[in-house]
């Protein structure tokens, strides 16, 4: 459709510029040429993998009943096996996705109900690859609402309880993932991190979660709204089972620009599962040194049943041969503020359809979807992190236009003060959440009600989405629900360490599993 004066000078008024009289025809020319160019683009046939039905059928996909469902915890189920694998590594293994992750043919609803009706047409790499070792795809694990959240109460499909408690938050927001591992429904999960939604999860329903350094595990295929601080993980029951899942999934594959120099290719990925299996672990971690992040013990709202068992938790590693002792990285206080700042701007891009400087596979059916751009009645039914983010996006970027550079940059510092405590001890360890699980919300809650429900929960985990180094949730115990002390629910220990030293992240936190029950401790 040709341009018109109208339409030039309105352009022009939302930049904030009138176009001298005597040129306006000129841009009616001009824009005409770029309107061209996008109704062009817009009319070519797309470009994504295709996927093998053949070799990998998608079985008995379904909605699955309340009562098969008593956490609400599936947003769709699936039967999913290659019957041409590679290996037969995961054979046996039964698998849930997240449902931001797509598998073509699974409709995906990720959370929500602001769009209707995706259906996936391409399959996310995490997806060919656990097919590719003879892992069962089982179906989607109920994400919070677009996927954003760490309360398990706002996926249009309803709240997630804990399984290990009714009405309690399995966190968020890979809160399905985590609710059907922990109540045995699967075997293994896979879930998504922006800030700690893989291990928060892990944290509240006692189990591994692992968000790798930035870049290891391809995260093509996923719905984004930031690439700067994406990831994608293994959550599990065990350890061993967590390093069998990443050793799977990780490894460059050619289309995420995420995976930065130092990324492996599949080949070169380390045997994560074979290098704990052939540990001496009678040899215990004699040279090892770790440290406790002091400020990762300062929140206020640090739980004090919490403190205690993460204080036993690292003696237990002291009792091994470990050196533990408390280590300062003072800018850990700031790191959030820093990564709230980087999250909501670049988050407000994403959620507007606006995101570029991107290579790789962008999910374009998924944007279809979206009813870009928003409208009073769509808003409305997202959550309200979702509303918030789109707010207070809109008064970064107008009002506070070198924020987000400036977090970007000061974020690099934070690596680099990381960094250098890591260069003085092996390992950084503190309390994941410094509170355990809670009542999530009840319908009708407020905004201010449903934030404060998050309290306690990424204080210890967003920085490390913004500064990119591994960090692994591990189960260390139970400890006393803050409004009822006869309810025990899990606690969780985080291990950080160094760029690409998952498999010594992973050595620690098996040698503590081999030494303790984590549910007798």
């Amino acid at each position: 459709m040709p341009s018109s004066r109208e339409e030039v000078t309105t352009v022009a008024a939302a930049v904030g510029y009138t176009i001298p009289e005597s040129e306006v025809d000129d841009y009616v020319s001009l824009l005409a040429k770029a309107k061209a160019a996008f109704e062009a683009v817009e009319a070519m046939d797309d470009y994504q993998p295709i996927p093998d039905f053949d070799s990998s059928p998608r079985n008995d996909v379904h909605l699955p009943a309340r009562s098969d469902n008593p956490l609400g915890a599936w947003a769709y189920r699936c039967t999913c096996t290659s019957t041409q694998p590679s290996s037969d590594f995961l054979k046996d293994k039964t698998i849930c996705l997240k449902d931001n992750i797509a598998m073509a043919g699974v409709p995906c609803l990720l959370g929500t109900d602001t769009f209707v009706g995706w259906v996936p047409k391409a399959d996310a790499t995490v997806v060919t690859r656990i097919l590719a070792h003879g892992g069962t795809i089982a179906g989607k694990a109920v994400c919070e609402n677009l996927s954003r959240g760490a309360v398990s109460a706002t996926a249009a499909s309803g709240p997630v309880d804990n399984p290990y408690a009714k009405g309690y938050s399995a966190g968020g927001s890979s809160s399905g993932t985590a609710a059907l591992v922990g109540s045995g429904a699967v075997d293994m999960g896979i879930g998504c991190d922006q800030g700690g939604s893989i291990r928060i999860p892990a944290a509240l329903c006692g189990l591994y979660g692992f968000k790798a350094t930035t870049g290891l595990v391809p995260y093509t295929g996923i719905a984004s709204n930031d690439a700067s601080v994406d990831y994608v993980g293994p959550i599990t029951k065990d350890c061993l089972d967590c390093a069998k899942l990443l050793g799977v999934i990780a490894g460059v594959d050619g289309l995420d620009d995420r995976q930065i120099a130092g990324a492996p290719f599949p080949k070169d990925v380390p045997k994560y599962a074979e290098i704990l299996q052939s540990m001496d672990l009678s040899k215990g971690l004699k040279g090892v040194k770790i440290g406790i992040l002091k400020e990762g013990l300062q929140p206020p709202t640090l739980d004090p049943g919490v403190r205690d068992k993460f204080l036993a938790a690292a003696k237990v590693f002291e009792e091994l041969g470990a050196e533990v002792k408390e280590v300062s990285v003072p800018i850990h206080t700031e790191a959030r503020t820093i990564y709230t700042v980087m999250s909501k701007m670049g988050n407000h891009m994403g959620m507007l359809g606006r995101a570029t400087g991107r290579r790789g596979l962008l999910l374009t059916d998924l944007l279809e979807k979206k009813n870009l751009p928003y409208t009073q009645e769509i808003i409305e039914k997202m959550n309200n992190t979702s509303k918030d983010g789109l707010l207070a996006g809109e008064i970064g970027w107008t009002q506070y236009p070198l924020a987000y550079a400036k977090a970007v940059n000061l974020m690099r510092k934070v690596k680099d003060m990381y960094d250098l405590a890591l260069d003085e001890v092996d390992f950084l360890i503190m309390p994941t959440t410094v509170t355990p699980s809670n009542p999530y919300p009840l319908p009708g809650a407020t905004p201010l009600q449903h934030s404060n429900a998050s309290a306690g929960k990424l204080e210890n985990t967003a920085s490390f989405n913004g500064s990119g180094h591994p960090a692994l949730a591990m189960p260390i115990g139970f400890v006393s629900a803050k409004d009822d002390p006869k309810l025990k629910l899990p606690a969780s220990l985080q291990i950080v360490g160094k760029y690409w030293d998952e498999a010594a992240i992973l050595k620690l936190a098996y040698a503590w599993e081999n030494a303790r029950d984590w549910k007798q401790f």
